[in-house]
């Protein structure tokens, strides 16, 4: 399945709410005093593992509507906590994991019979390790059991209560840490969250930060997190994910479109909202209407752009970037890119593939990609190009049939991670799905 050259991408659509603050929202419920209601929840696999994993670990769920939950937490103390009586499993969510293994680790109920709780994977998560989120809980005092790779899922750990401080040493996502403040959060005292080293993708940090303070968290210079958490007064309304956004709005560009992504607030917290600025690097026109922020006009020439804060921005931005090349001969460069080697799949090499595959010259290094021009005679047919099953590579194959003939995804399903519908709503707009 792909899309085809020549359907123009028009019109206004909500993408799924985001799967970030969707996870972030639902764990801290999970450790919160109270009933904290939760709308706008997006469909997906990643969000469907997190409410199963918290449930699953104690705190109460109730179905209100389809998007719309109500969850009783768990907070730790004396006697209290989390505390899932069979393992728990993240699906294949790297942030998931993060935030459910520091939860149980540092907020989870202790067991007087010193049982560990056990956090397991799926898919592409049993390829992935955290070296610094596990050492540092570690160094916490936190017993930890790897039960196959080192510093991977599954993993087991038992419960230590707060600690006085913890300290992350050069971690290699702003998951790691954010996964710390979460669970340092849920404790009345002020812990001390010391990192040593940069922070991969700050922003999303801040977006974690964002959520706590919903739930009463106080923060203080240098990462000092205060809780407890608390179920915030009034609901929280999950908005449209910004990452998701950012494939429509290029696909109404790449197609000659133009697009209005609904919801999206104009001081929004995430990051992805830079997607933007960077259609703009490559000539495209983006701006905000009251219903949200629209993009038309095809890429005309190459760009540089700095990834590293928005590193799932990376593979739309290659497609982007692709069009360009083959439309006017452009050449653009992508850097900042370290931690996409370390995702669902390895996304330089798998970027790297399939845009040879489709006729685009590509030099990858360790944290860059140069993209273009268009290579000279391209063998004609169909080009099968395999996502790894990463989702974002999906995507971005997909962006790549609005300019290459006959492109298809070996794997149109694994979509489904964070937007199910990709394919219809697509084709609702315009889009020629094939």
């Amino acid at each position: 399945m792909g899309l085809r050259p020549g359907g123009e991408i028009r019109g206004n659509a909500r993408v799924p709410g985001s799967k970030s603050i969707a996870q972030r929202a639902l764990l801290a419920a999970s450790l919160a005093s109270g009933r904290t209601r939760i709308s706008g929840l997006p469909r997906g696999g990643d969000v469907d593992a997190a409410l199963a994993l918290i449930e699953a670990a104690g705190a109460r769920v109730e179905r209100l509507a389809p998007a719309a939950i109500a969850v009783t937490g768990r907070p730790p103390g004396p006697g209290r906590g989390l505390s899932p009586r069979e393992p728990v499993s993240a699906g294949e969510s790297g942030t998931l994991a993060r935030l459910a293994t520091a939860s149980l680790a540092l907020a989870g109920s202790p067991d007087p019979g010193a049982r560990r709780y056990e956090v397991r994977a799926e898919g592409t998560l049993l390829r992935r390790e955290s070296r610094a989120l596990f050492e540092a809980l570690r160094r916490a005092g936190v017993e930890i059991e790897h039960l196959a790779r080192a510093h991977g899922w599954p993993a087991r750990v038992r419960p230590i209560g707060p600690p006085s401080a913890i300290a992350i040493e050069d971690p290699a996502s702003s998951q790691e840490v954010s996964a710390l403040c979460l669970a340092a959060a849920a404790w009345p005292d002020e812990i001390a969250v010391e990192v040593k080293g940069r922070i991969p993708s700050e922003p999303y940090l801040r977006l974690t930060l964002g959520v706590l303070e919903r739930f009463g968290a106080r923060l203080g210079g240098d990462l000092r997190v205060r809780g407890p958490l608390a179920a915030p007064p009034d609901p929280i309304e999950i908005e449209p994910d910004a990452s998701s956004a950012a494939v429509l709005l290029a696909a109404a560009c790449l197609s000659g479109g133009r697009a209005v992504a609904l919801g999206l607030p104009r001081n929004s917290a995430q990051p992805d909202l830079r997607a933007l600025a960077h259609l703009a690097r490559f000539g495209c026109r983006t701006g905000w209407e009251p219903e949200g922020p629209w993009a038309e006009g095809r890429p005309d020439r190459g760009a540089e752009v700095d990834c590293a804060d928005t590193p799932d921005l990376a593979p739309v931005l290659a497609a982007v970037a692709a069009g360009a090349a083959i439309r006017v001969g452009a050449e653009s460069r992508l850097f900042g890119l370290a931690t996409l080697r370390g995702k669902e799949s390895d996304r330089i090499d798998t970027l790297s593939r399939g845009l040879e595959a489709a006729g685009v010259l590509v030099r990858a290094e360790r944290d860059a990609l140069e993209i273009g021009p268009a290579a000279a005679g391209r063998t004609p047919g169909p080009i099968l190009l395999d996502p790894q099953g990463d989702h974002r590579m999906a995507f971005a194959f997909a962006l790549l049939g609005l300019t290459v003939e006959d492109a298809r995804v070996s794997d149109p399903s694994c979509v489904s991670k964070s937007w199910p519908g990709f394919w219809e709503d697509l084709g609702g707009l315009g889009a020629t799905v094939a």
